[in-house]
């Protein structure tokens, strides 16, 4: 069920509210009248994290670690699979 925003045409009473797919009204929490519409809300700015240089490169550093050690398992695990097959080179 998506979360939807709606407002209260009566009291301006705006709300959250986890309704079906294409909901357009809903019934207010705040004074009950049936009838609050659906507004469309501005999306959530995409997270970030915020690191400082020495961070971030640290950060990189790691990455390129990471992905050379993945890049040599596979590398090993390739050849493994070849020599089982066609015996040792």
């Amino acid at each position: 069920m998506p979360l939807y925003e709606f407002e209260c045409g009566r009291c301006g009473a705006r709300f959250e509210m986890l309704a079906g797919a294409g909901t357009e009204t809903a019934a207010c929490r705040t004074c009950g009248e049936d009838g609050a519409r659906r507004v469309y809300s501005a999306p959530a700015p995409e997270p970030r994290i915020v690191k400082s240089g020495g961070a971030a490169r640290k950060q990189e550093a790691r990455n390129a670690e990471l992905r050379a050690r993945t890049k040599r398992d596979f590398k090993a695990a390739r050849q493994r699979a070849r020599e089982r097959r066609t015996g040792p080179s």
